[in-house]
């Protein structure tokens, strides 16, 4: 093993402390090195956090479980629960066991601030459900509390998804399709049934996150465009792996399949692949020249990859 990966997969513990200490979840998270995948939907953030699950230092997350944790602090500690946040911790026992660690502090001393219900959530993860690695986690809407991630781990490194928006708005269009011919019900597709000007209006947004954080963590953000993932994974991999300062590892973009359902592992790897655009099939052409023309200021940012600070 490498000095840098040795250096990336320090372990400070193999299992939560039997009593819940404050400050010894918020040394732990200090010392951390996590990954957080944020951006725009539709754009590779999935295929990025099954690639770096693959890498033995990061938490090895079996399919992508969104747990919108720096939106929703309190999320793990209250009902109903939250199917993605219990599949993060591998299943309802450990989610149980989050809620019975905290709770006698919480009797105690009172609720955790929002900062410290992340802290431990976290924490629990990384000496209970993956000991000894390194957080991972993807939420595109992280994009929007940056400031709460840093506060929580100051060595975080960012991956920031980004895509042509022409398929992007593709991408939803055909995911709406898909849900609603599988009959999901309108209260969970609504985040994916925007009409174009909602969506120049959600591009915009992000551009504006983006440029808003720079100046502050620019050198910890990484744009990671989804046409340079798909066109050259192993080069893309690479570069990012040195970007968070961690060792590539061939594994991180093989196609077979790395366990079954019942080791809980992903069946299937989902495989960093190049893809032609058909946005054409789903988008009319006035369609696709009006996001062209909103979008064109900031396609240049986009489509570079790189460090933004």
């Amino acid at each position: 093993m490498s000095t840098m990966l040795q250096r990336l997969s320090g372990k400070p513990h193999t299992e939560p402390a039997a009593k819940f200490e404050l400050a010894e979840l918020r040394r732990w998270c200090e010392q951390s090195r996590p990954i957080f995948i944020v951006g725009l939907a539709r754009s590779g953030t999935s295929m990025l956090q099954v690639a770096f699950a693959q890498h033995p230092t990061m938490f090895d997350i079996a399919n992508c479980r969104e747990t919108f944790i720096f939106l929703r602090p309190r999320q793990p500690y209250v009902d109903p629960i939250h199917f993605p946040t219990r599949a993060y911790l591998k299943g309802r026992p450990n989610l149980m066991a989050l809620r019975e660690w905290i709770e006698p502090h919480e009797e105690e001393f009172g609720e955790l601030s929002e900062a410290d219900s992340i802290r431990a959530f976290f924490y629990f993860a990384g000496n209970t459900v993956y000991p000894g690695r390194h957080p991972l986690e993807k939420t595109p809407g992280h994009l929007r509390k940056l400031e709460l991630i840093f506060e929580v781990f100051p060595r975080a490194k960012i991956l920031v998804c980004s895509r042509d928006p022409v398929d992007v708005v593709a991408s939803y269009r055909k995911r709406l399709a898909k849900a609603q011919s599988d009959g999901e019900p309108p209260e969970k597709t609504g985040w994916l049934d925007k009409g174009v000007d909602e969506m120049i209006g959600v591009f915009e947004r992000f551009t504006k996150l983006v440029n808003d954080a720079v100046p502050a963590h620019g050198k910890d953000m990484f744009m990671a465009p989804y046409d340079w993932l798909i066109d050259s994974p192993t080069e893309s991999i690479q570069t990012i792996c040195q970007f968070v300062g961690m060792e590539f590892v061939p594994t991180m973009i093989a196609s077979e399949a790395t366990g079954s359902k019942a080791d809980g592992k992903s069946e299937k790897a989902h495989a960093i692949q190049k893809r032609a655009s058909d946005a054409h099939k789903v988008l009319t052409a006035e369609e696709i020249e009006r996001i062209q023309k909103a979008c064109a200021p900031w396609l240049d940012q986009w489509s570079n990859p790189g460090v933004l600070g």
